[in-house]
Parts: C-alpha cells; structure tokens; sequence
C-alpha cells in the first residue's frame, strides 16, 4: 500500500512494538514532536506503543503491562485537540512508571 492510495491524507506507519496502522502523512508533523514519526527523548521512548481505537489514543507499555499514554500525543492533544479529549486521554491504569 502506497501513501497515495489515500490521496495523501494517510500513509502506514509502524509503531515502536511493530502494531502498524494508518497514521498522518510524515510531513504533516515536520518542525514538531510526534508520537509516531518524531518522539521527544522522554524515558518512555523505547517502550512499545499500541494505539487505542476506541480513545483515539497511542499509549506507551511498561516492562508491567501497563498502558500509559505517550507523552507527545498527550501534548498534541493538550494544544490541537482541546481540554476535554486531553483530560480523557490522561485518566488510566497507572503503576507509577509513567512519572
């Protein structure tokens, strides 16, 4: 499948864990943090991902199981989402590894 055959809008990428999807054109994330093309360096990084469907959300697994949101899509969600889907996307399961 080439990134064309959605006439732009999407391109597959495969996360840290090897989960792949339909994700944004890399070029739409230049110049910013992403949780899939471009990581900020936060401790979490090498973590595996999986992407949440029904939250709309790629969160990180700790060596526990847990799933803790990524912090650049908590970020992107904090300035181009809005307040509401970034507090939804804060709340889970938290063993601590995520601070």
């Amino acid at each position: 499948m080439e990134p064309d055959d959605f006439g732009g809008w999407f391109e597959e990428a495969e996360l840290v864990g090897g989960q792949k999807l339909l994700a944004h054109p890399r070029k739409d994330c230049l110049g910013r943090h992403c949780c899939i093309h471009n990581p900020s360096e936060h401790h979490m990084r090498e973590w595996p991902q999986n992407f949440r469907p029904d939250k709309t959300l790629t969160e990180r697994i700790c060596p526990h199981g847990f799933g803790h949101p990524d912090p650049d899509d908590l970020e992107y969600k904090r300035i181009y989402v809005g307040r509401w889907e970034y507090l939804v996307a804060e709340v889970h399961g938290c063993d601590g590894c995520c601070q």
